[in-house]
């Protein structure tokens, strides 16, 4: 306990007086029972108690305490939205858990800024997440109410937002990449693909001009997904809608020297788009990407990408819920939970509900609207689903008349709090504001 085990301190305790404000007691309890008890209690209460005194502040804020705290809450339940869209809607959302006891969803703590400030939803990571608006853009721990101001690019081209990654240890967020496209150039003959990007660095608070060589050809992607420092893209070909795609475009912004992309083909890929029955997307699990496909005879299948860009083929099942008069071809899957790589949740657009299932205990529950209790049921967490926003984007992607309308991988953003309350990374020279002030500079 950091060389504090054979002094034990007492440490006052305060408790309130008749009137509210706090007061030394007389009693007086040792720091490591202290620690104990501090270490059992949600985040959102830890952040309280450090208001109490400088010697609780000092204590919550130990390399120690951070570790007894991930250590005691590993199997607890912890927050998390599925968010699509610039305007960050939420599909699925779950909160009051035993983490963070965040009293309303993810998506809330940022829906304001949008709204009232104009800006839009880029993407998360970490935690953290981008919001992109006119002429300005802004990172951001929204639980925290953290924010720092990132410039525009000092270069004379037109950037599109493309996401943010994020470089972590131990669980805590050390730096973070914000990174813009400027352009792209095709080389089909050569199956060639050159991305120009700009990135901003949290360490240094400053752009710098980077091109990826792909040896790929595409002329668009789909929504970017960052993990683990890693930027995936799924590329698409606008000029040629038959070509399926059947790859995954990445690279680590933290690790790889090389200015050349990976390209990693996705597993049982029909080359030849005889058989397009089916319906798949890209999401994240337990710190991996995942890809999930429903095919023709009722079959689902699940892949884990592994540390050397491997697919591992995790699942291939029958679902239980699929009855004689029904077909999975008529379910779409939207994603993994991001805790537990046995959870999937798939849209039934014939009947219009979003189901999840176990597909290890084949336990499955059709997930409703009503506010309900975070606590673990048969494998299965309560969640709590946007209807009508699942509606709308399920209408979108797929035509319940049509087998192969949508034949990209659908691409959903996973929005989770860091599993510990470490202060925003803050480049040189930048401050940081609070949600009001932020809201207060967007408006001016």
């Amino acid at each position: 306990m950091n060389g504090r085990e054979k002094k034990v301190r007492k440490l006052p305790i305060r408790r309130a007086n008749n009137n509210g404000s706090m007061t030394k007691h007389h009693d007086h309890v040792s720091e490591e029972i202290l620690i104990e008890i501090l270490a059992r209690l949600p985040l959102r209460s830890i952040r309280r108690f450090k208001s109490v005194c400088k010697t609780w502040k000092s204590v919550t804020e130990t390399d120690y305490f951070r570790r007894l705290f991930v250590s005691l809450h590993k199997n607890s339940s912890s927050s998390w939205s599925l968010v699509v869209g610039t305007k960050a809607r939420d599909l699925i959302s779950l909160h009051r858990c035993e983490t963070w006891d965040l009293p309303k969803s993810l998506a809330c703590y940022i829906q304001s800024h949008i709204t009232t400030g104009h800006l839009n939803y880029v993407a998360s990571s970490n935690g953290l997440v981008f919001m992109d608006g006119y002429k300005t853009s802004f990172v951001g721990n929204p639980v925290l109410q953290q924010w720092v101001r990132i410039p525009s690019p000092p270069y004379p081209f037109v950037t599109l937002p493309f996401g943010p990654v994020t470089r972590v240890d131990d669980g805590v967020v050390l730096g973070f990449k914000v990174v813009r496209i400027a352009g792209d150039k095709q080389k089909r003959q050569e199956s060639l693909t050159m991305l120009c990007l700009c990135v901003y660095l949290s360490e240094t608070g400053v752009w710098s001009k980077k091109r990826l060589d792909c040896s790929h050809y595409f002329t668009n992607w789909g929504l970017p997904m960052a993990l683990n420092g890693t930027l995936f893209i799924s590329p698409e070909d606008i000029d040629d809608p038959a070509a399926v795609s059947g790859a995954l475009i990445a690279h680590d912004f933290y690790g790889e020297e090389s200015d050349l992309c990976r390209v990693i083909p996705l597993p049982d890929h029909d080359l030849d788009h005889n058989d397009w029955c089916f319906k798949r997307a890209l999401t994240t699990s337990a710190g991996s990407v995942m890809y999930i496909k429903t095919l023709a005879h009722n079959l689902l299948k699940v892949w884990m990408l592994t540390k050397n860009d491997e697919w591992k083929l995790m699942w291939e099942i029958r679902l239980p819920f699929i009855t004689c008069d029904d077909d999975i071809l008529y379910y779409a899957p939207l994603a993994m939970n991001p805790f537990d790589d046995n959870i999937v949740y798939l849209w039934s657009q014939q009947k219009r509900y979003l189901v999840s299932c176990n597909l290890q205990t084949h336990n499955f529950k059709i997930l409703s609207e009503e506010e309900v209790s975070t606590r673990r049921d048969d494998g299965l967490e309560k969640c709590v689903v946007n209807q009508s926003t699942c509606e709308q984007l399920m209408n979108a992607s797929f035509d319940p008349d049509s087998l192969d309308d949508c034949v990209y991988p659908l691409t959903l953003f996973h929005f989770v709090p860091p599993r510990w309350m470490e202060s925003l990374p803050c480049p040189p020279q930048v401050e940081m504001m609070d949600s009001s002030s932020l809201l207060s500079y967007i408006l001016l």
